[in-house]
């Protein structure tokens, strides 16, 4: 009988042991939304959070109170915190922060952490289509000359293409973010090339469920001198990247150039997409001619922290960004953002990698007047699926 109040004696110490380590590898984590400064109330309710622990990849999610709390219990860890959400009208709201550490040695009872949201809009002209990694060509040799970006209409009305702007970001993915790491990201940095579209106001409309496609190199990648069967043609689309000083681009008859209205930087003699992932965006001059803007040295930045001080940069207004896309290499480079969340919540990218022929394409939403409406949350991780390229044979 003795014994059997021993066996039970222990077994309590052991189920107390146990709770205690469990007790101590977790901590109570309590996440305050701010609202943007013009929004008075705030449908909190309806919002969810997400942490995300980097080391282990568990994701832990938390609906609000009506006061824009929520609440979690966690191991300890570092961690992501983001929420995002979009309302019926398409007004959207995005908060993240990509480094949280909730370790022992703070020592709160409950670790309080504020997360700020900004506030965004969904665009009538979106990135449909990117075709950045290239494939594999003729003998097997890497190849990354086809590639294109495809513009989508997806409103209701028409839309102008005329002096809008293309445009990458700079950094290119290979490194941490100087400009996210050292400034408020007010103004968005265009890594080298600026091109636009011609016209003076009405010459190229896009119409409702219409699309566009501008190409690196606008010819038919499968035939003729090329020979790249895993490749696409490209002699038939609209645009091309291309101008005389670029040498080794190439366009077919029939394919209109965009202007290169700015080549800050660059000695190459052509214009490509970084095949570990372009972040690529959209962007119109407001109340000023492009010409003024770009001629205006207040309007170009040296990297912050750079040693070369000679190497400028064209800085966007990010309220002059109609859609933006984040592409990185793999799952590991997803916290290297370049730009506010307010113009992507998080980044996307291809498992099968390099070369592998396989592009990002926007997900279908719905069917209205006759035309699809495209996914459009400014969350690129949401928003494309990765596919075949469109225009494959």
């Amino acid at each position: 009988m003795r014994m059997k109040y021993y066996v039970l004696f222990f077994f309590v110490l052991f189920l107390c042991a146990c709770t205690g380590d469990e007790n101590s590898s977790s901590c109570s984590v309590s996440v305050q939304l701010l609202s943007p400064t013009d929004e008075v109330t705030l449908p909190f309710e309806e919002m969810e959070v997400v942490l995300t622990n980097k080391d282990q990849g568990t994701v832990y999610t938390s609906s609000c109170g009506s006061d824009g709390v929520a609440l979690f219990n966690v191991e300890y860890g570092y961690y992501t915190v983001a929420v995002h959400y979009q309302s019926a009208s398409g007004i959207i709201f995005s908060g993240r922060l990509e480094s949280l550490s909730l370790l022992p040695e703070q020592g709160e009872e409950v670790m309080k952490v504020q997360l700020q949201l900004a506030r965004s809009k969904i665009n009538a002209l979106v990135i449909k289509e990117i075709y950045y990694v290239g494939c594999k060509g003729e003998l097997g040799a890497d190849y990354q000359a086809d590639q294109y970006v495809t513009l989508y209409n997806n409103s209701d009305e028409t839309v102008y293409l005329d002096g809008l702007c293309l445009a990458l970001v700079d950094p290119m993915p290979g490194i941490v973010s100087p400009w996210v790491k050292y400034t408020d990201m007010k103004r968005i940095p265009v890594a080298d090339m600026t091109w636009q579209f011609p016209g003076s106001g009405k010459e190229y409309p896009l119409l409702p469920g219409a699309e566009t496609t501008i190409a690196t190199n606008a010819v038919d990648h499968t035939g003729g001198e090329y020979q790249h069967a895993n490749s696409v043609d490209l002699s038939k689309i609209d645009w091309g990247f291309w101008h005389v000083s670029l040498s080794k681009q190439s366009i077919a008859p029939g394919v209109k150039p965009l202007n290169l209205l700015l080549n800050l930087n660059s000695t190459a003699w052509m214009y490509s997409f970084p095949v570990v992932g372009p972040t690529f965006m959209i962007f119109g001059f407001e109340g000023i001619s492009a010409e003024e803007y770009i001629n205006n040295p207040l309007n170009r930045e040296n990297r912050p922290q750079a040693s070369n001080k000679t190497k400028f940069y064209l800085m966007i207004p990010k309220e002059w960004v109609i859609d933006c896309v984040e592409c990185v290499e793999n799952e590991a480079k997803l916290a290297n953002k370049r730009v506010p969340n307010e113009l992507n919540h998080e980044p996307v990218y291809i498992p099968e990698g390099d070369y592998s022929g396989k592009s990002l394409i926007r997900k279908s939403a719905a069917s209205t007047n006759g035309h699809f409406i495209y996914q459009d949350t400014n969350n690129a991780a949401e928003d494309f699926i990765v596919s075949e390229p469109s225009l494959k044979k």
